[in-house]
């Protein structure tokens, strides 16, 4: 047994204290006090958050301790890149919301639809699902460059009168009240689809008839003007589309047409202007005729095919 500083009996060894935890050894003397504030800093700074709260807490011992320190590297120190975690959205960078922040792809991505046609809403053929303009806009002209709902025919409206034109919708002071009756001047703006074939579906003539053993689309018309010795310059819009993806193609055609000949007009797209795509296809067809007086093509009819069956042939 010995007896400690105070004058008690130990009857514990030191080797038995600390073998259970009390008592032990002291300190060596030569353990600097800012070394233990610096081991106790180590102890919690066993995460992100914790280093850096051991390390404001031993900048703020040490600013005590010291007498001073500089306080500023704790705002710098808590102000650093933090670990951000996960972060969802869009990877792809030809998306209109792509997100170079993200960490992984959370299937939002958005993408433009590009659909071209007529954007002007004065046009006739004007498709409010258009996102681009193809250019291709018709707009009925009375001659003077207005726009109108109705294209103005002229010509003579007096019944009474030699030449009398029953089309017209504006009189142009022509009317011949001569005892001789002469042949009317053919209409040079009036041309039009010839309606010669039977539709089944109608049960009504058709300007069209569709080839149904086609390698794509194929369409077959006949223009006519109004008289039999009178050529016109006609151009003619034809636009298709994919009633399922939204596929577009079209084509201007630049013809000659007569009102004596039976004149065969095809409008054909094979598979591979179709893009390959089966399926559901429209066309839209629109006939101008060239109007010499002032030098610009003049709107004259249009027709839609809806839902035209398009399928890979057999060889």
């Amino acid at each position: 047994m010995s007896r400690d500083d105070y004058g008690a009996i130990s009857v514990i060894s030191d080797d038995e204290k600390a073998a259970l935890g009390i008592g032990g050894t002291k300190p060596p003397e030569d353990e600097k006090l800012f070394e233990t504030i610096g081991k106790a800093a180590d102890k919690i700074g066993e995460t992100q958050v914790g280093k850096k709260i051991g390390t404001v807490i031993t900048i703020i011992l040490l600013a005590l301790l010291s007498g001073g320190a500089n306080m500023s590297i704790i705002h710098d120190y808590l102000n650093g890149d933090e670990d951000i975690g996960p972060v969802g959205g869009c990877l792809q960078v030809d998306a209109t919301n792509y997100n170079p922040q993200a960490t992984f792809d959370d299937g939002s991505c958005n993408f433009l639809v590009i659909i071209y046609g007529c954007t002007n809403p004065e046009a006739t053929n004007y498709d409010d699902q258009a996102t681009h303009d193809d250019g291709r806009c018709v707009v009925l002209n009375d001659g003077n460059g207005s726009a109108n709902e109705t294209a103005a025919i002229y010509g003579c409206m007096d019944v009474e009168a030699n030449n009398y034109d029953d089309k017209a919708t504006e009189d142009d002071g022509s009317c011949d009240y001569e005892d001789e009756y002469e042949e009317p001047e053919c209409n040079s703006t009036s041309v039009h689809f010839y309606p010669g074939w039977y539709n089944e579906e109608t049960d009504n003539m058709s300007v069209f008839w569709v080839d149904p053993d086609a390698d794509g689309i194929s369409v077959l018309t006949d223009i006519d003007t109004d008289c039999f010795d009178y050529t016109a310059s006609v151009l003619v819009y034809v636009d298709v589309w994919h009633e399922e993806s939204g596929e577009y193609n079209w084509s201007d055609i630049y013809l000659t047409v007569n009102g004596e000949d039976w004149d065969y007009h095809w409008f054909n797209f094979t598979f591979e202007e179709l893009n390959n795509t089966e399926g559901t296809w429209s066309m839209w067809v629109a006939l101008l005729v060239w109007d010499e007086l002032d030098e610009q093509y003049i709107f004259q009819q249009q027709f839609d095919i809806p839902k035209i069956r398009v399928e890979v042939k057999d060889e």
